[in-house]
């Protein structure tokens, strides 16, 4: 899942970024040799958008689009304008074979009848070829039969379980489930006696889930609590979390920068900020609300973040997100503009990689075909495959403040196999060699 999600500081916390940006590099390079590392062939310091021409496509366009969640408390929508950000530097530079991307995005409102009318509008009536970066509490299970009975795979940012466990969807992110686990897992290893976690009701059972079984596997005591949205009293809600974990235990949060920053502005006003260890999930994971709070939170933090930390010297695919939000959007970089940069590069490589007529049947074939699908953003290559489900995200970092900047903690490391679903996707990377960059 998740609205915005970096800068490397001090000379300890430098060592291990530096570490981590060449793993990653190399990740995204193939030991330094010249690659793919942008949408197109691009050197191994390089990433270009589509073919990197220069030149404006001017042919029939190619019609994508999309369906992203706003309502009070969430804001999912900088994920499509990011996505639509990348096809107009595709289409800058020689869109799909002179054809540019035509991108069109819907937003809805927590409404299934109003998701699925979206869904059925895009294919029948816009004709899109392809959709991608949808992002919402419930679209995935609103559409999932409906994607699957049209032959499309949706590449967008998940959030619920339908997300993660239809083939009709190959989400770039891991969602909030799994971004718990993460966090979960770094909040035992660092020696908490009890856990409490907190993510919006509509979604609190499947994604607080994973996390209650990191802790009860560590005997941890471990206790949920859902949260109606907009937040009205974070104050009250995080006493009573407080007063179940005690000092020693670990707190973690599952909002998006929305909805985060009251419940972290209520513990430096409790002054419990230094009394528990705070875990998140990833949508904290930015300068933007690292620089809104104070230093007392540096040290404290264990945030699962399901991409490499958001800095433009991590590498080139990293570097042409950063060059295309400034150039074509005034949104701040974060992980959900990551999320939106990824869905915009795995769809344009499976445009470019389709021989004769884009068509809806062609796209989604192609999207179907995608594997190691290499970038620095990510700790492993991006794949979908002929799967009955997808979760090729399942490798994090762990992040933290500094001095109003984000360093990483811990660098990538494999959510804990708590569901069989982890364990079979592994099973099938290694099978069918779906993200081993060879």
């Amino acid at each position: 899942m998740r609205s915005t999600r970096i800068k490397i500081g001090m000379a300890g916390a430098a060592v291990g970024v530096l570490a981590l940006m060449v793993m990653l590099a190399t990740m995204a390079t193939g030991a330094g040799a010249a690659g793919t590392v942008g949408s197109g062939t691009a050197s191994a310091t390089k990433s270009v958008c589509g073919k990197g021409t220069g030149k404006k496509a001017t042919g029939t366009p190619v019609k994508l689009g999309g369906i992203d969640m706003l309502i009070p408390g969430v804001d999912f929508t900088t994920i499509g304008q990011v996505a639509a950000a990348y096809f107009k530097c595709v289409n800058d530079n020689g869109g799909i074979n002179g054809h540019p991307i035509s991108y069109k995005l819907y937003n809805e409102q927590l409404n299934p009848a109003q998701e699925a009318a979206l869904a059925r509008k895009l294919i029948e009536k816009d004709k899109v070829v392809g959709v991608a970066g949808n992002t919402s509490f419930a679209e995935c299970g609103t559409n999932a039969k409906y994607y699957k009975s049209k032959g499309f795979v949706v590449i967008g940012a998940g959030v619920q379980a339908e997300c993660y466990s239809t083939p009709s969807f190959a989400e770039v992110n891991s969602g909030p489930r799994y971004s718990n686990v993460g966090a979960a897992q770094a909040l035992v290893k660092a020696g908490i006696t009890k856990l409490a976690v907190a993510s919006p009701d509509t979604i609190s059972a499947y994604a607080d889930g994973g996390a209650a079984l990191v802790a009860k596997a560590a005997g941890i005591p471990v206790k949920i609590f859902p949260t109606h949205l907009p937040v009205t009293d974070a104050t009250s809600q995080l006493l009573q979390m407080y007063q179940f974990v005690g000092d020693g235990g670990g707190i973690l949060i599952d909002f998006t920068p929305d909805t985060a920053p009251a419940f972290m502005k209520a513990a430096e006003a409790q002054g419990i900020v230094d009394k528990v260890k705070w875990g998140s999930s990833t949508p904290i994971a930015n300068t933007f609300m690292s620089g809104q709070f104070s230093p007392t939170w540096d040290g404290h933090l264990w945030i699962d973040n399901e991409f490499a930390n958001v800095d433009p010297k991590v590498g080139p695919d990293s570097a042409l997100m950063f060059a295309i939000l400034k150039k074509y959007t005034k949104i701040a970089p974060g992980a959900f503009p990551q999320m939106g940069f990824l869905v915009g590069k795995f769809a344009t490589n499976a445009l470019l990689s389709i021989k004769g007529a884009v068509t809806a049947k062609s796209y989604n074939t192609a999207v179907i075909a995608l594997k190691n699908q290499k970038t620095d953003i990510l700790c492993k290559p991006f794949y979908v495959g002929k799967l009955p489900y997808h979760i090729p995200n399942n490798t994090n970092i762990i992040v933290d403040y500094k001095d109003k900047a984000v360093v990483v903690k811990s660098g990538c490391t494999n959510f804990a196999p708590v569901d069989k679903s982890i364990a079979q996707t592994r099973i099938w990377e290694k099978k069918f060699n779906l993200n081993t960059g060879k």
